[in-house]
Parts: C-alpha cells; structure tokens; sequence
C-alpha cells in the first residue's frame, strides 16, 4: 500500500486560507479571494521606508494622511484607509522617539526631533478626536466600564500594631518585659475619663510570656469596664532563597515573629504614659553604599533613608535593648527604621507639643501613598514616637519644589519652607514673581506652607524675585507671626539688591479670613554671595546666622517697630571652608553648630581644643550678641575630617550630630562612612555622651536631628507609642494627595460639552461626587467603592447608553492623574458569544491607550513613550482583525480556526479521504 502523507494536503489547504494581515478563501475558480485589504505591516505588503517618513516628519511633513493609505480591495471600508493612515502616524512618532534615544545626539537635531514630535502628537490627538469610523468607535486612551480612582479616604481604624516583641515561639519569657515595668493607660469615654495602670510587678512568679502579660492587661481593662483589649499579632516569617548556578534555592521562611495589638473602638481614646521617663534623641540619616563598583557612571548604589531613636540616660529609665538579628545596633539605640517612598534627601526634623515627630524632605516620586505632579516634591511626614507613619503630605509642585525649613509651634501648627519651580495652585502670590514671567519660569521661588495640628494646610504664600530665591529658615513667634529668612538673587519685593545672593528675612501673619499677609520684607548681607544658616526668635527680636565670604556672622535685628532694624552683628571668623548647621536659642544664649577647619573662632573661649583637619564644633554667645565671660567654643572630632549635619538644644542638652572621618575620640571606626552623635557640655569643653555609628554596607551619613525631653520611657521597648493613639485622617482630598486647590480634569457625558471638574480647598469625597453630578447633569453614575479599608471614587455609566469621557486639566494643573483616574471613555459592556461588546449594541470601542502627557524629556520618558506608541499599534492591529473578521463568512473563520489549530475541517477531511482511497484502488491496496 502507497502511503499517503495527509499533513500535505491540510498544510495546502491551510495557506489557502489566507495569512496574517489579509483574509482571503480559495473560491471554485482557484482564485483566492480577499475579505480584507493587505495590511501595511503584512509580509505581502510593500515595506514601509520608514527613514523616508522620519525624514519628512523632521521637515514638517503630516504624519497621518488617508490619501496615502492605499487600498487592495474594491469596496473595502473606509474605516481601513483611517486605520491604516493612523498605523503610519503611529510607525513615525516611535521612529521619532527612538531617535530621540539615539546617542551622541546633537542638541540641535534633539530639539528638532523633539519638536516634530510635539506636533506629530498633536495631530495624533486632534485626528483621533475627529475621526469618524463606520464599524468601530476610537478613543486617544483607555476604554472600560468603570473608572476607579487609586487616591481615597481611609476609613478610622481601631487597631494598632506594635513592633515584635518575640520571634520563634510565643509562650517563652520576653526580654522586653524583664525588670520595671509599669506604665498608665487612659481612656477617655463619651461621658467620662478612666485611668488604669499597668504594673508587671503585679504578677508576681508568673512568667512574663507575651500570652501571660496580655491576659494580666486585660484583666485591668475589664475590671475598668472598658472595651479597649490587647491581643497577639502573628507576622509570619518572610519567604528566603538565595541564587546558585544561576537557579534559585528557596530555603525554609524565618521565624514568625510576635507582636502585641491594641484593640478598641470610636466610642474611647485611648492614651499612653509612662511613670518614668528620659530625653530622647531623634535622627536621619541615609545609608548603603552609593557606589559599590567604584564606578560612579554605573550609578548600581542602593541607598535609603532612616529614622533613629536613641536613649542617652539611664538612671530612671532601663537601658534600650538590642532588637534580635537588627544590624549596625550600638548602645542607647532604641530604633533604626525605614523611611518609606522615594525619598531623596531628609532636610529637617522636629518634635511636636503631642511628642510626634515631624519630617521634611524632598521626594522624587510616590511617598506614604501619594504620588507627585512633577520631577520633585516636598513631602511632610508625622511619625509617633514608636516610629510608626501617622500621614504624609505632599506639597502638590507642577514641576519641582524643595523643603529646605521646618518649624511647629506650641499649638502643634507646622511651617514649611523652601523653593518651587512652576505651577503651586492655591498659593498667595508676591508681585515679583518668576513663574508671572514666561521668561523666568525655570527660576525658583521661595513658598511657606503652613499645616494645622491635623496636617491639613492652612495656607501657602509664594514671593519671590525675578530670579531666583529659596526661603532656607523658619520659626514661630510667641504670637504665631511666622518669621522666614532666605536669600535671593535679584530684588525681593521692597528690598534693594546688594550684589550677589542677598539674604533676606520676611514675616507673615494671618487676617480675619485666614489668608497670609507679609508683614515686612528686608534684605541683608553684603555684596557677595550670602546664605542664611539660621534664624531664632528672642522676643522682640530675630536672630539670624549666615554666611558670608565664607565667614560666620550672626545677626540681631529689632523688630518691635514692626520692620527689622539690625542693632548687632558679630563675626566668628573665617569658616575655612566650613559651615554652620544650626542656630538655637537656650536660656538666653545662643548655641552655634557646624564644621570648621579654624582653629580659633572668635566665639569665646576655646574649652575643647581642635584635633586637626576639619572638626564639628558648638559655640555659645550671649542672645544679644554682647561679648561675655559665658561665651565658648568646643571644637568635637578626631584625626580626619569630621562634619557636623545637625544641631538640637533643649533643657541645657546641646546635642550634635554628622558625619566621622575616622576613629573619634573613645571610640573606633565602624565602618567605611561613619555616623556620631555627640552631647557637648560646652562651658567645661567635656563630651557628656558619644557614639560612633555606621549603617548598611559600611555607610551612613546622618542629617537632622530633634530632641523630646521626655521621650524615652519603658514604652518604647514595648513598641507602644507615647500620647494618644491616632487613627483617623483628614477626609480632605487636597491633604491626602497631592491635589492643590484650582487643580482640574474634563468630563464629557452622552457627546455633551466638556465640564471642567475643579477641586476646591476643602474638597472630600462627597463633594466631589457632588460636584460630578451636578456638572453632568447627573447623567453619570458616582459612588465610592472600599477596598483595604480605604474609600475611593467611582465612576460608572448611567446605563448601557451613557458613554463618558475623561480628559485631564492643564498641565501642572492636572486633577485626574493624581486622583488616580485614567484618561479615556468609560461605557458599558457586556458578552456576547464570549466577548465583550458595547452594552448599547453600537459599533465596538478601542482605546489607543495614549496618555496626553506623551512627551520626551527624560531616557525615562522616551522608554514609556516607546512602549506606548507600540501597544497602540498593536491596538490598530486588532482593530483590523475585528473588521477583517467581521467581513468574512462563519464558514472561512471556522475553517480558519480549524486551521490555525493544526486539525483540518470536515470537508478537508472527506477530500482527503477521497484521494487516499483513489490510491488505493490504484495500486490495488497494495
């Protein structure tokens, strides 16, 4: 028998079937016949030559035209000629990006790429807007059924988790429980106020496992006929595995750690205190290695921020303990933790009346949940003692802003200053201005923020000059005026300019509506380059320490009269390339920190001498800058070059920290970039308290510090925080994210006119749901919808006919994006044969998945827009496969299908038959 090899003929009958980019069937005649036009991107079209349309678009030239799409097939719809036209466009501007990645790029053909491209997306977007399809229906970006904002309103929690305090198993002894242990816990009722006390001593020979002390808690807090409970927590140990011969080798998880939890409702607040307790000293500091291959165009360091928490005293309060398995711990260290986001440089800490901690920084991407409008932000943090996140705020920059100055007052209200660049919605402006100027808008100006004890802003002023300036100091007067000094470049608003950067010092009060008013603004200095290091206020008077041609100089300035008028100046000396990082005010002397390689500041008398190279150094001099026989100076480091980053004073306390170049005095090198923190008594030139430091990989580069003088009690050690336990936000959107009043985004309903949706100063989720209703005329359904805990905006089609669609605002000015919404057309869908179709059984949607902000500023940016451009060609590609299909018989798709599959239909099947029996009879069977 002749066998016959059937794979032949159905792989025959399969290429009649037609390939990708056309569709067409072998009809009676042998001809094939098409359903579809040939595809530019098909391998039987004619390649595109796309360096002749890079060519054109960099001369000019349209990028989509109809009238160059060419059609194969007589009568074919003119939704291909669209289709393809929009392909072409597409091809070009990805051609356009990836040019503009190309190396050793000059900057003359980068601007003209970029502007070709600028103007090819424009006529993208116009084209898309205008287009009119006959069997489909196409939008610039996203098509769904729902639009879901990822920013929301977190619902009060009533739990709070401490820190673990066991690992392994639960029912052993916890070392943190050894010893003294007692605190108090108050609960405020509705209707009354109830205290419990808590003393370990209490129970006895028990054991003190972590089971045996939380039923001995809660036992007090029902006897106290209250609902608050403690309870176990269980953190499972995390997953771990290591790389070896290129496989991953998973190994058995760590061990599950232990943590207590703290149980109540919204009907009691609950607060925690200590009997005894001592200072303690918070610090920042950045570790990690931030050029581990010694090659810094590699740019392969991994770095990250951290807060500690240290306890210097030990008389009344037991001495931290070493958390187990924590690296880089040294004594008096009750914590080392994670600062979480994309932070880049922590400029400022401070404690607050309720003991929190406040942090500033400058971010260059999402932190605590918020993401940001431009290239860098100011993020203000508050953490509780035990250094847990309570909330973050971020300024709301269009382009780029930096925190250089943090202050709180005794009412708990907390000021921020620093620099912007771009657009700031809902500041009060100066006269003066860059951002008024198209000219000057890449210049800075100073801003100062001003949040309630609850973190939601209050005010924001901007004034600056036609160049750039920076405000870099702030603080509180007894009477809440907020004082700034800064510098600036050209004049300030009522200054006359010096020469140079000047230095300036400005305050701001608030009237009866609540809108910030600058009471005066001066500049100072001389007519070099000087910068503001410092400013206290003492009464009557503002204090201010700068820099200028490298010298020290503190100035003190009347401000009774209601302008400042300078009545004393004191030079220390020659910095010798040094600087100073502090100015505080104490007991009615001034105390200065920095770093100098003079020997001999003219601040007093020397009472530690200068070890050599560059030392930190404290001075005090009287607060009216009178000489005295009080007036000191103790120089703090070793043999190399040590840097002081941070000065706190309180209580007589005055507390430096920085960087160690080498062994310090009583202690030794840790690593390869060291950290100190120092306690000098400087009147007997002693050191009180030292230690030497290092972090992750041998670094660490300590910043700002901050000192609660009751800071440090046996809470700590139970990972409890001291103060009231807080658990609820602000529902203001504009606190929660980095929306800023005057922000927008559009909305269209059912083909209407776009309504421009604007956020106000005290928008919240209901207001805006509101405000989306009564802009459309309440043709769109808005909810919230909660997920984790959190609420969110929801918006959905009114009904299987709504069709709505968002855009964002201007640019910096943009709504949307940071509310989490996508841009794009929002309609209802439903299945149908087992696909998703339009609900108003219309003509099927496509997204092109675009994004307004397409652009090529950065590497980064040129990478999104690539991956952009090229999901939406494959979009266009499945758009002509849905009109191909849809002009094609069931029958050919089903052979198709059949095809596609490998298995042959049944009528190729009986054909085939036919010819092997033919054979047969033939050869006889044989």
């Amino acid at each position: 028998m002749i066998g016959f090899d059937s794979n032949l003929l159905v792989n025959y009958y399969q290429s009649k079937l037609g390939g990708v980019g056309g569709a067409s069937s072998t009809a009676s005649g042998g001809v094939a016949r098409k359903y579809a036009p040939t595809a530019p991107w098909s391998p039987q079209a004619t390649p595109v030559d796309t360096s002749a349309l890079l060519k054109a678009a960099l001369q000019g030239s349209k990028l989509i035209d109809e009238s160059a799409a060419t059609l194969d097939l007589a009568g074919a719809s003119s939704d291909y000629k669209k289709l393809f036209a929009l392909y072409q466009g597409l091809a070009t501007l990805t051609s356009l990006a990836e040019r503009a990645n190309a190396k050793n790029l000059t900057s003359f053909d980068s601007a003209r790429v970029l502007s070709a491209f600028t103007k090819g997306m424009a006529e993208l977007t116009n084209y898309v807007n205008a287009a009119k399809f006959d069997n489909v229906r196409l939008g610039f970006a996203e098509v769904a059924d729902t639009a879901r904002a990822t920013v929301g309103i977190a619902r009060a929690k009533t739990e709070y988790v401490t820190q673990p305090l066991v690992t392994g198993v639960a029912d052993g002894p916890v070392p943190a429980f050894a010893g003294d242990v007692k605190f108090d816990i108050s609960i405020q009722q509705i209707n009354t106020s109830l205290s419990i006390h808590i003393d370990l001593a209490e129970m006895g020979a028990q054991t003190r496992t972590l089971p045996n002390v939380i039923n001995h808690i809660n036992a007090k807090l029902e006897a106290a006929g209250v609902t608050t409970r403690f309870a176990q927590e269980r953190i499972p140990g995390a997953e771990r595995s290591y790389q070896s011969g290129g496989k991953t080798i998973k190994l058995a998880p760590s061990p599950d750690q232990w943590a207590m939890k703290i149980k109540t409702d919204i009907t009691e607040k609950v607060t925690f205190s200590a009997v005894e307790t001592a200072p303690a000293i918070y610090l920042t500091q950045k570790v990690g290695d931030p050029d581990p291959d010694g090659k810094p165009d590699t740019k392969d360091g991994v770095q990250f921020n951290q807060l500690l928490k240290f306890q210097t005293e030990t008389g009344a309060v037991a001495a931290p303990l070493q958390p187990a398995g924590e690296a880089n711990w040294v004594e008096g260290r009750i914590f080392a933790k994670p600062l979480e986001g994309a932070i880049e440089t922590v400029r400022a800490t401070q404690v607050g009346p309720d003991g929190s901690v406040y942090i500033l920084a400058d971010i260059s991407g999402a932190t605590g949940g918020q993401s940001i409008k431009g290239d860098r932000d100011v993020a203000l943090m508050k953490y509780d003692s035990a250094g847990k996140l309570l909330y973050t705020r971020v300024l709301g920059a269009s382009e780029n802003a930096k925190g250089l100055a943090l202050a709180v007052s005794a009412d708990g209200q907390v000021a921020v200053a620093g620099s912007v660049t771009g657009g700031l919605n809902g500041s009060v402006d100066g006269p003066l201005n860059s951002s008024a100027s198209a000219a000057l808008t890449d210049k800075s100006d100073s801003f100062v923020t001003v949040f309630n004890d609850k973190g939601e802003e209050l005010w924001t002023a901007r004034r600056g000059a036609r160049l750039e300036d920076e405000a870099s100091q702030i603080a509180f007067g007894s009477d809440g005026t907020l004082y700034v000094a800064g510098r600036s470049k050209s004049t300030m608003p009522g200054t006359t300019a010096l020469g140079g950067w000047d230095s300036y010092v400005e305050a701001f009060s608030v009237n009866g509506q609540g809108v910030a008013q600058p009471q005066f603004t001066q500049s100072f200095g001389t007519a070099g380059d000087d910068r503001p290091v410092g400013l206290v206020v003492d009464g009557d008077a503002l204090v201010t320490a700068t820099i200028e041609n490298g010298r020290a100089v503190i100035r003190r300035f009347d401000i009774s009269g209601g302008t400042p008028v300078q009545v004393a100046m004191r030079d220390l000396g020659d910095l010798e390339g040094g600087t100073i990082t502090g100015l505080a005010l104490d007991n009615g002397q001034l105390i200065i920190a920095g770093s100098t390689r003079n020997t001999a500041l003219d601040a007093g008398t020397v009472t530690r001498a200068h070890a050599g190279g560059v030392d930190a150094f404290a001075a005090q001099i009287s607060a009216d800058l009178s000489l005295g026989p009080t007036d000191a100076v103790a120089y703090y480091g070793g043999a190399g070059d040590d840097q002081a980053a941070g000065l706190a004073v309180s209580a007589g306390q005055v507390w430096i920290t920085g960087q160690a170049g080498g062994a310090l005095p009583g202690h030794t090198t840790m690593g390869k970039a060291d950290g100190f923190l120092a306690r000098l008594d400087i009147a007997a030139g002693a050191v009180a308290w030292s230690q030497q430091f290092t972090g992750k990989e041998g670094h660490a580069v300590p910043g700002a510090i901050a000192i609660a003088q009751q800071g440090a009690s046996v809470l700590d050690r139970l990972g409890l925080p001291s103060g009231e336990l807080k658990f609820s936000d602000s529902a203001k959107l504009t606190s929660v994210s980095a929306l800023r009043p005057g922000d927008q985004f559009n909305i269209i309903a059912n083909g209407g006119r776009p309504k421009a949706i604007t956020i106000a100063v005290d928008e919240t989720l209901e207001s805006l749901m509101l405000k989306i209703r009564r802009e459309t005329g309440f043709q769109v359904k808005v909810e919230t919808t909660v997920t984790e805990g959190v609420r969110r905006l929801q918006i959905k089609p009114l009904n299987a006919r709504s069709v709505i669609e968002l855009s964002p605002g201007k640019t910096g000015q943009d709504a949307l994006a940071i509310l989490g919404l996508k841009e794009g057309i929002v309609r209802a869908s439903k299945i149908e044969d087992g696909k998703t179709v339009s609900a108003d059984g219309k003509a099927d949607f496509f997204g092109l998945g675009l994004h307004s902000g397409i652009n090529l500023g950065s590497p980064e940016q040129i990478r999104h827009a690539i991956s952009e451009l090229t999901q939406a060609q494959g979009v266009i590609r499945k758009i002509y496969t849905a009109l191909r299909d849809a002009a094609t018989p069931k029958n050919v798709l089903a052979q198709r299908a059949a095809a596609s599959s490998g298995q042959a239909s049944a009528y190729m099947t009986s054909r085939i038959a036919n010819y092997q029996a033919a054979l047969d009879r033939l050869t006889g069977g044989g």
